[in-house]
């Protein structure tokens, strides 16, 4: 007969093998995948949404007591591909058996991750970032599981948007040229459709693909008929070629800019002299307590909070994993996937980012009561698709040549089209 001792331990280990590891473990670790661009068209973006993620595993680890498992998050690079996302994935999960992915940031990457990966397997995959309304059409189809959310809202709202922006800058011709993956495809129907409902035109809608050393032809498409704008779907690194090349080629030097290039190194790159007139858009936030914590732990931790999207997106999704599994009392992919929705309840305590607001949820959860998390993002409220509502935020390039907020698009403005296209 073994030692009592040694039973123990080995009962202890199985149980901690099902997710279920006991109340008298000391300490234990669960490992959450995340699958990012770090390198690749989204590297210069991802680097820094990471980080958002790290910083929310740090919180997690510091709010609860010795019966709750610390998170360890592991980070792998899909490179802005789908083909490493997927190989990504399946290490994630196959290898580190982890119930939950954040990512990727790429719709294209995402969708094939989801597909192939993370729905059958039945492990939880929150998006920080990806905005197609493909995963809207799949879930409704059945092909999710369940198991996929997202913390940003869906390019079915930031079309509407950019229409908006568009029609309100006095652009009545706009050119549009999108990058030929779901993201791309997505966002350039909605915007076409939203921009006519408000009389407006798209002159050329031209599609793309990554990484060609020129598009000069693509370029001169869309340029005849002479458009008022060009509105630009894409990435950094590609997005920087086209625009040099679509001023270089004497276009009009008035741009329209989603989230995708939301970003300080692709205006450096193009050159802030020639983005004097930019109306660009990207997923905003509400005026939250967990905002502002957010921003100030972020700062501390990291020295400066980028102006750029879905930083805080990430932080959002990497926290709801912890909670989830806090209040599902497991890390089985399918017990996190239903308690998501649960501690994100309108009808239960409020709770916020940060560690001291953590603690007070964990507390929550553990006399079973219910919770809703607000986030850094706002009110996180999943529907039957996992998708959330959310405000668009408007930004352009200052005459210094900065990426800077100047308003905001509300839930409300972009539900009256929705309404008025019905």
């Amino acid at each position: 007969m073994r030692h009592p001792s040694i039973k123990r331990a080995a009962i202890a280990l199985a149980l901690a093998s099902m997710g279920c590891a006991p109340a008298f473990a000391a300490s234990c670790t669960t490992p959450v995948g995340a699958v990012m661009s770090l390198t690749g068209s989204l590297g210069v973006l991802g680097q820094q949404i990471a980080k958002g993620s790290e910083l929310a595993v740090a919180d997690f680890n510091a709010s609860h007591g010795a019966n709750t498992c610390d998170l360890k998050l592991s980070l792998l690079d899909d490179q802005t591909s789908p083909s490493v996302g997927v190989d990504a994935a399946k290490k994630l999960v196959d290898v580190q058996q982890v119930p939950a992915i954040i990512g990727a940031l790429s719709s294209g990457v995402s969708a094939a991750i989801l597909t192939s990966v993370t729905a059958p397997s039945k492990v939880v995959q929150i998006s920080p970032a990806s905005t197609s309304p493909t995963f809207s059409d799949l879930a409704k189809q059945g092909k999710t599981g369940g198991f996929w959310f997202r913390t940003c809202p869906s390019d079915a709202l930031q079309g509407l948007a950019m229409a908006k922006v568009a029609h309100d800058a006095g652009f009545k011709k706009v050119a549009v040229m999108y990058l030929n993956n779901p993201y791309g495809q997505g966002l350039s129907q909605e915007f076409a459709t939203g921009f006519k409902q408000l009389g407006g035109t798209v002159t050329e809608n031209v599609v793309y693909n990554p990484s060609q050393p020129s598009y000069r032809a693509e370029v001169g498409k869309a340029m005849s008929p002479t458009p008022d704008a060009l509105f630009l779907i894409g990435y950094p690194g590609d997005g920087t070629t086209i625009t040099r090349e679509w001023i270089g080629a004497g276009g009009p030097q008035k741009f329209l800019f989603p989230d995708g290039l939301e970003s300080q190194d692709f205006v450096n790159d193009v050159g802030p002299q020639y983005l004097k007139d930019v109306h660009g858009t990207a997923p905003g936030s509400d005026k939250t307590p967990s905002l502002a914590t957010f921003q100030s732990e972020f700062q501390a931790k990291f020295g400066t909070l980028p102006t750029q999207a879905y930083i805080p997106n990430a932080y959002d999704a990497t926290v709801l994993v912890g909670l989830a599994m806090e209040q599902a009392k497991s890390s089985k992919g399918p017990a996190i996937r239903d308690a998501i929705r649960k501690v994100t309840d309108p009808k239960g305590e409020k709770v916020y980012a940060g560690v001291a607001e953590l603690k007070k949820a964990a507390q929550l959860l553990a006399e079973g009561k219910t919770i809703q998390y607000v986030g850094a993002t706002g009110p996180l409220q999943f529907d039957a698709n996992g998708d959330i509502a959310a405000p668009m935020q408007v930004w352009n390039v200052s005459a210094q040549g900065k990426v800077e907020p100047t308003g905001m698009v509300t839930v409300a403005q972009i539900d009256a089209m929705r309404g008025a296209r019905k």
